[in-house]
């Protein structure tokens, strides 16, 4: 009898609704903004609906869902209602002054615009632009703002309701503002918002909250989460106006999840908090005492409500296809919303086990070093006991993590493991999933990697001791396969000699324009460096290739700048005008072949020369031939040139002809990109004989980019001492050869005294130490290497390139 006479109490408050609550005598103008299905009524796609489908969200229409149900409760509690529309097409979408003067002309107690904001789709929160300008805003507007203060008070009752949502997420606290301010300091309008201005009653634009947060958008969707912000903005009216008086009921509401699945559906993204879990579609939510049922909709929320329940003690039940049921107490209290979000478990009732791995290859097959282990499960797992269970050996550093929901391992090493190495992974049974089901049996599998386990460093500009890089260098890195081009732009990194970082021109980036399978990266400097000073590139760990395989050690690699423009020796040519022409005759399996004079790269005067060719195959080459022979040399000249260099790592020679004999010294390796000054003395030629230099010569070498080449020359001095070059001595000492090297280094003497040899990676990592007269580099990989020998009394560093 007790408990029927409690159910009669129930109907009664429900049945009597609002009516209790009186609001006889105030007026409220209810707009709901936009209108219609046009553009600028802000249309969400959200799955399943289709972009411009009326069923699927959009403002226009959820507005007046709001506003609608707005107008019936305040109705109810006896408020005079003005709705500036009542359908959701053009037609009705009133001018935003004809909304004003609807307020207006009616009187009313308040205006309010109802709204749902926008951003970047990561943001959630409650904006109230009321009818007015901020208490410290001095700025005098075109139109006045009469009613700024009651306004403030009334939105700011408002912001704390709705924010009180604890069924959204929100990402900041809300905001109140004034309408003229806001629409000076954030939008650089001068007189505030239209369907504001001119109001001479108290008025808002409700931005309850952000449409274009995706979680946001399914809510959205849902009439009684709509209803739930329309009873806020009642009970906002009813606080304000009727402070003496309150809603004698109160509502449940919350939504129903998965207590820890994520959502995998592509259409949200950047998820928050509790946002991220399955919301559960179809669940069932029952009110015990009063047997009330609300089933979940279709659509992505979980969202549910119970309205105008009596106060007093409640127990909510909550059930779902496959999960466990749960009932929980709740209190509802007058004139409140008691939320109540609710995590189901779901029922697992078979043991875990392995549905599928990764790498899944033939032991005879191999993998990449930079694979990652992969255990896809039948079931959710419990990421302590299966993180304990999982083992690989030979043992790797690494993380795991867990994906899709749990039911996703994935073991990633923290360098690439092993090359050429079996490895055995093995989850033992112990490993279970939240419902405590162990696995039955132990799962192991091998694989096999492949024999490359580092990111290697081919070619490089500036490369390691560079001594005459230009001050506005063009830094160029050629590695041996393509690279992941994610993190270039900041992982590469130039210091100066304080360990301050220089700004790199984002703009010049280049990356993986080398023929594959090799990749590049090129930039600039946003400023000029310094001549004469010391810098330093720093290729980190973590830059790695497509597949994944890492740099591993970082490279360091020196430099020094120089000013390159040598201005205070004889001038021999200024290359004002072409001095070379491509000689066939003397040339071997070249294509592609011009010579020109160039006025955009250049360092002195109007012009430099400019040569290109493409070279077939290693030691073939291209001649070109002095256009005029007027440059007398001898023995004890040193000439000097400024060249633009192209990276190839080719060798340029000069011809000197002296009646038939025709001679070519080599002048230097093109190992540099960009302009440098290069010196060579003449020592090679005959002593006390003039010679003419006639040409000079490209021959091809073995590097990645020996194929093509681009040189620019500007003026070439000729004078007696050297500026540059090592010391003499040590010239005289030390012959290398063969160069490039395929096995074994050869480092001759002229003295009795065996030297240290140490090869150093480019970046500067020393790789091998010896003290002999040669150095088996078979085990190396190719690329260009720097040979530093030392003797007792003095060292000298060069490049070696090894080919296979």
């Amino acid at each position: 009898m007790k408990f029927n006479f409690f159910l009669l109490l129930i109907s009664l408050l429900i049945y009597s609704d609002l009516r209790a609550q009186n609001l006889s005598g105030i007026t409220i103008c209810v707009n709901p903004g936009h209108g219609g299905y046009d553009s600028d009524d802000r249309n969400m796609t959200i799955a399943p609906f289709a972009q411009g489908d009326h069923n699927g969200f959009w403002e226009s229409q959820s507005n007046l869902d709001k506003g609608k149900q707005l107008r019936d409760m305040l109705v109810a509690a006896g408020a005079n209602v003005i709705m500036t529309r009542e359908t959701n097409t053009t037609a009705d979408d009133l001018n935003l002054s004809v909304i004003v003067a609807m307020a207006n002309q009616n009187n009313s107690d308040f205006m309010i615009a109802i709204h749902s904001n926008a951003g970047n789709g990561v943001a959630n929160s409650v904006l109230q632009l009321y009818a007015g300008k901020d208490a410290n805003d001095a700025t005098t507007y075109p139109t006045p703002t009469p009613v700024s203060d009651e306004s403030r008070n009334i939105s700011a009752v408002i912001a704390k309701n709705l924010y009180a949502n604890q069924i959204t997420t929100w990402s900041s606290s809300y905001s109140v503002t004034g309408d003229k301010t806001f629409g000076r300091i954030a939008m650089g309008w001068s007189d505030g918002y239209g369907v504001l201005r001119g109001l001479t009653v108290p008025g808002v634009i409700s931005e309850g909250s952000m449409h274009d947060y995706i979680p946001e958008t399914y809510r959205l969707m849902n009439m009684e989460y709509k209803w739930l912000e329309a009873w806020n903005f009642f009970k906002s009216f009813c606080t304000y106006f009727k402070p003496a008086e309150s809603i004698p009921t109160g509502n449940i509401a919350g939504s129903v999840r998965d207590s820890r699945n994520v959502i995998t559906v592509g259409s949200y993204y950047k998820l928050k908090g509790r946002d991220e879990l399955l919301p559960l579609n179809g669940a069932t939510i029952t009110v015990v005492e009063t047997n009330q049922t609300y089933t979940v909709d279709q659509l992505n929320n979980g969202v549910y409500v119970f309205k105008n329940l009596a106060p007093g003690q409640y127990n909510v039940k909550a059930e779902a296809p496959g999960y466990y049921a749960q009932t929980i107490p709740v209190t509802v209290t007058n004139g409140n919303i008691s939320y109540l979000n609710i995590s189901l478990n779901k029922v697992r009732n078979t043991p875990p086990m392995v549905i599928s791995y990764s790498p899944n290859v033939a032991i005879t097959d191999s993998v990449e070093c930079s694979t990652d282990v992969v255990l896809n499960f039948n079931w959710d797992m419990d990421v302590e006991s299966t993180t304990q269970a999982f083992s690989i050996s030979p043992a790797v550093d690494g993380k795991i993590t867990f994906e899709d929901s749990q039911y996703r391992l994935r073991f990633s090493p923290t360098i690439p493991l092993e090359k050429s190495t079996v490895y055995t992974v093995k989850l033992v049974k112990t490993a279970r999933h939240p419902d405590n089901l162990s696995m039955t049996d132990d799962f192991t599998f091998q694989f096999t990697t492949k024999g490359r386990n580092r990111l290697e460093l081919i070619t490089t500009y500036p490369y390691q001791g560079d001594k005459g890089v230009y001050t506005r260098p063009l830094f160029r890195f050629v590695f041996d396969k393509v690279l992941n081009t994610s993190n270039l732009q900041t992982a590469i990194k130039v210091y100066d000699k304080n360990g301050t970082e220089l700004v790199k021109n984002g703009r010049t980036f280049l990356n993986n324009k080398v023929a594959a399978p090799y990749g590049s990266c090129y930039f600039e400097l946003t400023n000029a460096l310094a001549a004469n000073e010391d810098y330093k590139i720093i290729i980190p760990a973590n830059v790695e290739d497509e597949v994944g395989v890492m740099v591993v050690d970082p490279i360091e690699i020196n430099f020094h700048t120089s000013a390159v423009l040598v201005e205070n020796k004889p001038i021999a040519d200024e290359f004002e005008t072409l001095k070379y022409l491509f000689d066939a005759t003397q040339s071997s399996t070249v294509s592609a072949t011009t010579a020109t004079i160039n006025s955009t790269k250049k360092l002195f005067g109007t012009y430099s020369n400019v040569f290109n060719c493409t070279l077939g195959k290693p030691l073939d080459y291209a001649t070109f031939k002095a256009v005029t022979q007027n440059i007398t040399v001898n023995s004890n000249k040193v000439i000097g040139l400024h060249i633009f260099g192209d990276l190839s790592g080719n060798e340029l020679q000069l011809q000197f002809t002296s009646g038939t004999d025709v001679r070519y010294l080599k002048f230097c390796s093109l190992n540099f990109f960009g302009w440098e000054f290069k010196e060579m003395k003449l020592s090679g030629l005959p002593v006390l004989l003039d010679y003419q230099l006639t040409g000079f010569r490209i021959i091809r070498n073995y590097g990645v980019l020996s194929s093509t080449n681009e040189l620019y020359f500007d003026n070439m001095l000729l004078y007696d001492e050297e500026i540059l070059a090592i010391p003499e001595l040590m010239k005289n000492k030390i012959k290398i050869y063969p160069n490039p090297v395929n096995d074994i280094v050869h480092v001759s003497t002229s003295i009795d005294e065996n030297p240290v040899l140490q090869l150093f990676s480019i970046g500067g990592i020393l790789l091998k130490e010896i003290k002999a007269n040669e150095l088996n580099v078979h085990d190396i990989s190719s690329g260009t290497y720097i040979l530093k020998i030392m003797l007792k009394n003095s060292s000298a560093s060069y490049p070696v390139m090894i080919v296979r």
